[in-house]
């Protein structure tokens, strides 16, 4: 989100900054999204929600009326190059690196990135808390609880889900049939194979009502094609005899729920992405986003997925 709000930044001066797009960027700065805290911060969806508007409200005036186009950059700094592809209508990040997972996917006719969901992370206040030493426990006042007070009250019964890997837009794994839903859901599986951190050797072609984007990894190619509009159609092949018996399994972690258009159709897993987080109030869990996971047999080593709009 922050690299995003500096990359737009830097576009904007190069246009001249025009007003409608730099007031956009600067109310895109407003702090509060940007941080954690007990009063806060990054877990509140709605914050990002309204940083994620202002950035695709700025980028679609900024783009209005551009083509289809993309640019390789490492936009957010960590040493490897993404691919920025975006039209008058849509903006969108693509990570090679990181299996070609989608990191920003924002239409403009709605001003929402679907890609805006938290990855569950071990916090310190999660963790049960532990005996003072030497006798020394907590301070005891007789006046009103202070907020850091009722804080330090507050107790989990039991430690919420992590993920094991950074959330996005078509993150591929290889799962035992044994996986169960609700283990899927709590992030109490491993899996045979996973594409999230694996790097891919990226190909673009540009035609004039589509961008497409041909990844290849290790033992799994996939196909990104996206339209004008920034409708994405999604091909994979890999070799189905390699694990025959195990299901291949892309999730999508999204903003909120979108259709999918499958081939073959299969049954999708879907379940809300949810984290614990402390607050004024204690702890508080809060919807996220959407995880929609299609399922597939290995053996049949291809099949296709479609995010319409």
């Amino acid at each position: 989100m922050h690299k995003t709000m500096v990359a737009l930044s830097s576009l904007s001066r190069r246009r001249g900054d025009p007003p409608e797009a730099r007031r956009a960027i600067g109310r895109a700065q407003c702090n509060d999204a940007y941080w954690h805290g007990v009063f806060g911060g990054l877990y509140l969806p709605h914050l990002r929600n309204a940083i994620w508007h202002q950035l695709a409200f700025a980028e679609r005036e900024l783009r209005r009326g551009e083509p289809l186009a993309y640019e390789e950059l490492d936009l957010d700094n960590d040493g490897y190059p993404e691919l920025w592809i975006h039209s008058g209508q849509f903006s969108a990040l693509v990570s090679p690196h990181r299996g070609g997972a989608v990191e920003v996917l924002m239409r403009f006719n709605d001003l929402i990135n679907l890609a805006d969901v938290l990855t569950r992370r071990r916090e310190s206040y999660h963790e049960m808390p532990k005996q003072q030493a030497d006798g020394h426990g907590e301070s005891k006042t007789d006046g009103t609880a202070s907020i850091h007070d009722i804080e330090k009250a507050a107790r989990l019964k039991e430690l919420p889900p992590v993920d094991a890997e950074p959330r996005a837009i078509l993150v591929e794994r290889l799962l035992s049939e044994n996986v169960t839903s609700d283990d899927y859901a709590a992030a109490k599986y491993q899996p045979i194979r996973s594409w999230a951190a694996v790097p891919m050797a990226a190909r673009v072609s540009v035609e004039s009502d589509a961008i497409t984007v041909v990844l290849q990894g290790p033992e799994l190619n996939k196909r990104l094609k996206f339209d004008v509009a920034g409708c994405l159609d999604v091909a994979y092949t890999w070799d189905g005899a390699a694990h025959p018996n195990a299901i291949f399994a892309p999730e999508l972690s999204l903003a909120r729920d979108v259709p999918l258009r499958l081939q073959p159709e299969t049954e999708v897993w879907r379940s809300n992405i949810t984290t614990v987080a402390r607050s004024e109030r204690g702890f508080e869990e809060t919807v996220q986003g959407i995880s929609l996971t299609p399922r597939w047999p290995a053996r049949l080593g291809r099949c296709s997925l479609e995010i319409s709009s």
